[in-house]
Parts: structure tokens; C-alpha cells; sequence
């Protein structure tokens, strides 16, 4: 896991560091699911249904806040649990993931993007660092 989440009354700070691209987009994934769910993994069977994800944009920081914005989204309009993408795909500017659901949902923290990801490409890999709000229950 290359992600810290600080959590406040307020929201979360959220901080990423990974070697590719791929170890990016995982975490940055598991760590909203992580923000908006809490921590531990969900021990139910996952249903078989998968909520496909899709993000674009001109750089990574766009991409990336895209894709922030689309997971949450996905989570405030679910019925099931979310999980990490157990497959992803990827395109010049563009990034599909599928996360697999679990019922039952459970509590959440209903939280949104405060402002776009910041990503800075770092050797070996990437290093972002962003602010989720707490936001209306959908």
C-alpha cells in the first residue's frame, strides 16, 4: 500500500506515492474506497456484478481527478459495497477500472473532491497529494 489517509471532522488528506501508472490508479481507488468505507476488507462473496469506471483527460493530474470524481460518484450511487478494481485498462489519456460489488453496503462517509489531483512525476513513479470534503448524504 503506498497511500496515507489522515482523516478530520472535516473530510481527508489523502497522500499517494507509486512506481506506475497501474499502482497509481489501484490505490488511489482502494484509498477513496478506504476514505469513504473505513478500513477492512469486506469479508462477503461479491455478487458478480462489477461497476465499470471510466476517467480521461489531457494529463495525469486531469486523469486522475476524473477518475477520483467517477469513484465517487459510483460509491454514493450503489446499493452494494465497492471493492478495488480487479481489472483495468488503459488508453493514450484514458483509464477504465471495474470494481467488483459486495452487499450489504454499510455506513459510508459521504466525502467529494475538494479540488483537482495534483500529480507530480517523481523517479521512480508518481506522488500526488489531495483533499476529499465531506459532502451532502445522496
Amino acid at each position: 500500500m503506498s497511500y496515507t489517509i489522515e482523516t478530520a471532522p472535516h473530510g481527508a488528506l489523502i497522500s499517494l506515492s507509486a512506481t506506475s501508472r497501474e499502482e497509481v490508479v489501484r490505490d488511489l481507488v482502494a484509498s477513496l474506497l478506504e476514505a469513504t468505507y473505513g478500513t477492512g476488507a469486506s469479508t462477503a462473496a461479491a455478487t458478480g456484478q462489477m461497476v465499470p469506471i471510466q476517467a480521461a483527460g489531457g494529463d495525469d493530474g486531469a486523469l486522475l481527478s476524473n477518475l477520483a470524481a467517477g469513484t465517487l460518484r459510483a460509491i454514493g450511487e450503489t446499493d452494494g459495497k465497492l471493492l478495488p478494481p480487479r481489472w483495468l485498462a488503459f488508453d493514450e489519456k484514458r483509464v477504465t477500472a471495474h470494481l467488483p460489488v459486495v452487499l450489504p453496503k454499510g455506513e459510508t462517509r459521504p466525502l467529494s473532491l475538494r479540488q483537482p489531483l495534483t500529480v507530480e512525476q517523481a523517479a521512480p513513479g508518481f506522488v500526488a497529494r489531495f483533499s476529499l470534503e465531506n459532502s451532502q448524504a445522496h
